[in-house]
């Protein structure tokens, strides 16, 4: 799932129950240490928005990617 995150608590969200030990992936760009879910758990803020790709159910020692936005974003809904 590919999610566009803004701060904290939308994070949290889009991590909902992976495991701690799942890795990150983080963009060179991004100011962000975490190596970890569980590290990731434990950033007090994001430092930007950002773009979070975390791993199909089932497959959680894939990584959380963390990237940078890229394009334009939908504003309102499709129709």
């Amino acid at each position: 799932m590919r999610c566009r995150v803004k701060n904290k608590a939308a994070l949290e969200l889009v991590l909902g129950d992976l495991p701690d030990r799942t890795p990150v992936e983080v963009d060179p760009p991004i100011k962000l240490s975490a190596k970890t879910v569980g590290e990731l758990r434990k950033v007090p803020a994001l430092p930007e928005v950002v773009v979070v790709t975390t791993p199909r159910q089932g497959y959680a020692e894939r990584p959380v990617v963390i990237s940078k936005p890229t394009g334009a974003t939908r504003t309102s809904p499709k129709q």
